[in-house]
């Protein structure tokens, strides 16, 4: 079990929660009468969404929360405080953050966790799943690395194209949260898939990864029918459209989580993924009529 860093600090107490008008904001961008792109500070204030050149102008007072957006985890303005605690804002946008739970002034303070600002519509989320988020993200970043026989770029039409890849093998790790609790988090790669780039695809379970071995027993294999050729198209044999079959592999992870020993809940993480332009090659036989 890993601690989380606390730091008791002296804050100014927050308002209380409860704002008619729950506005929140985030970046933006947009282009101006020349064409050219600006950030915006972009508010859903009741439903409505409101431009304005920057937080500056947003009328009524701000105050930073997590959650998620497109660019993953990261920080926005909202008009109901949330607990966090800006410590540093960073010129690149990012900023270091507090979580003070019960807005207690010298109270127990995560430190030095640090997010991007939202470039996109956020979603607010408890700190505890941020807690989740981060430790899960330090196991499920692994993207698949896929060995082929024949290797690039020696693919053969009329033979097998053999893959190995060796999935990570399963973690579960631990942190404390600002109150106490321990949040846990276990996962696994549950599934990898195979999409040859042809229109195959092949998929696989956790039971048969210690198959996926390649050439020249594993079970992950293929035979490709036509021969990718730059231009595409080039003779009558070739396909119509593709210099190289774009292959691509990926693992499906299951990530679960709790926090003080409450039943554990799915964390729903992507697929990790890996594409491989894979050209593919043809041999013809030519009969030796010499006398």
């Amino acid at each position: 079990m890993r601690p989380v860093t606390t730091l008791l600090l002296l804050l100014i107490a927050l308002p209380a929660i409860g704002q008619v008008d729950d506005r929140y904001c985030w970046v933006d961008f947009t282009l101006n009468p020349s064409g050219k792109e600006r950030s915006v500070t972009r508010c859903r204030s009741a439903g409505e969404i409101v431009d304005y050149a920057n937080e500056n102008r947003v009328p009524g007072r701000l105050y930073p929360a997590v959650g998620t957006a497109g660019n993953g985890t990261c920080w926005y303005w909202r008009s109901a405080p949330s607990g966090w605690v800006f410590i540093t804002r960073n010129a690149d946008g990012t900023a270091v953050f507090a979580y003070d739970p019960d807005a207690d002034p010298g109270g127990p303070l995560v430190v030095d966790v640090v997010y991007p600002v939202c470039t996109s519509e956020p979603a607010p989320v408890e700190p505890d799943i941020l807690l989740a988020w981060d430790l899960a993200s330090e196991y499920v970043h692994v993207e698949p690395d896929p060995d082929l026989n024949p290797r690039v770029p020696w693919g053969l039409t009329g033979a097998e194209t053999h893959l190995r890849v060796v999935p990570p093998p399963p973690f579960s790790d631990s942190i404390v949260d600002p109150l106490g609790q321990v949040v846990e988090v276990n996962g696994r790669v549950i599934g990898v898939t195979i999409n040859w780039g042809d229109g195959a695809v092949s998929s696989f379970t956790e039971a048969e990864f210690s198959r996926l071995s390649g050439y020249p027993d594993g079970l992950a294999r293929h035979i490709y029918e036509v021969k990718t050729c730059s231009p595409p198209g080039s003779t009558p044999r070739c396909h119509p459209s593709l210099t190289s079959y774009p292959m691509r592999v990926d693992y499906i992870w299951e990530v679960s989580w709790r926090a003080g020993g409450a039943p554990f809940a799915p964390l729903a993480i992507p697929n990790t993924t890996t594409s491989v332009a894979y050209p593919v090659r043809e041999i013809i036989a030519v009969l030796d009529v010499r006398p």
